[in-house]
């Protein structure tokens, strides 16, 4: 290796070692009892001892629910039980030490903590934050019709769809019945992560084709553009013209996770006329919406 080369890679060794100089590794863990608490570790070492991670889990749990709690009573979680362990979105299992290296930096990481019992949850309170981008509440429609909802997801399919490539087939499903609507596509799917999360499903504003939403109105056939968003108000606000509950459930093609997305009409409009009076009010506090959601293995 000549002179120069040994250079750049010891300069490129000190970036990587040093550019990066404020991480923060952000975790969602899901907790046995079917309540969720959010870690930020700010600039940790390398690796931390798994107990200490456990009862900072601990203390953030005890915190946490003391606040937030929904009032209903959850069963106790076994923090001393030999058989606790973590299991992250790629099914690895961590027991010995959490390792810091092994998750990016600035993201949200989803975790599963298990404590040796049978009553393990499959829902999770609070565990997905639809909190809209805040310049979609000054533009909500005035007339929201049933057709408008259902093409508005039948919509959020078609984007989902285009994404395919000749290997997959392109597929949409709409069955409407007199109690229950269902819409299935074969899209790429969604999971836990920052880039693919369910949570920008359901939350308004979130897409990244929305500030390209005008390329798609008053276009000619076969309007299949990758651009559609005609309607571009997303999936909690159809959801709750056409019904008082939904459920979205998505998988990546190679993932047997399903990820899971519960909204409840009454608790998102909730959550709307609180926020609207806090921002009326200049105050940003614990402005959010919160819903439930799951992972499971298929």
């Amino acid at each position: 290796m000549d002179a120069a080369m040994l250079q750049r890679t010891k300069k490129s060794q000190m970036l990587e070692d040093h550019g990066d100089k404020d991480r923060a590794y952000r975790f969602k863990v899901l907790l046995p009892n079917g309540t969720s608490v959010c870690l930020t570790f700010q600039n940790p070492k390398p690796s931390m001892p798994f107990g200490d991670f456990i009862q900072r889990l601990e203390e953030e749990y005890s915190l946490t629910y003391r606040q937030f709690s929904s009032g209903k009573r959850k069963r106790d979680i076994d923090w001393k039980s030999g058989r606790l362990f973590l299991e992250d979105a790629n099914d690895r299992k961590i027991r010995g030490e959490m390792n810091f290296k092994n998750f990016k930096p600035h993201e949200c990481h989803i975790l599963k903590l298990h404590d040796g019992s049978h009553e393990s949850a499959y829902t999770f309170e609070n565990m997905w934050d639809l909190t809209p981008v805040t310049d979609i509440l000054k533009e909500l429609p005035e007339e929201y019709t049933f057709e408008t909802a259902l093409a508005d997801l039948i919509d959020n399919s078609l984007q989902a769809v285009w994404a395919n490539d000749r290997r997959h087939k392109k597929l949409i499903s709409v069955d409407v019945a007199d109690d229950v609507i269902s819409i299935f596509d074969t899209g790429p799917g969604m999971d836990g992560s920052d880039e693919n999360s369910i949570v920008k499903w359901g939350k308004m504003g979130a897409s990244l084709h929305r500030s390209l939403r005008e390329q798609a109105i008053g276009g000619r056939p076969p309007y299949l553009t990758p651009f559609f968003g005609m309607f571009g108000y997303g999936g909690p606000l159809a959801s709750m013209q056409l019904g008082r509950h939904a459920l979205v459930s998505s998988k990546t093609k190679d993932s047997r996770k399903v990820y899971t997305l519960h909204l409840d009409r009454e608790a998102l409009l909730t959550g709307s006329n609180s926020n609207i009076q806090k921002k009326r009010r200049g105050s940003d506090s614990d402005s959010n919406w919160k819903t439930d959601g799951g992972m499971r293995i298929l």
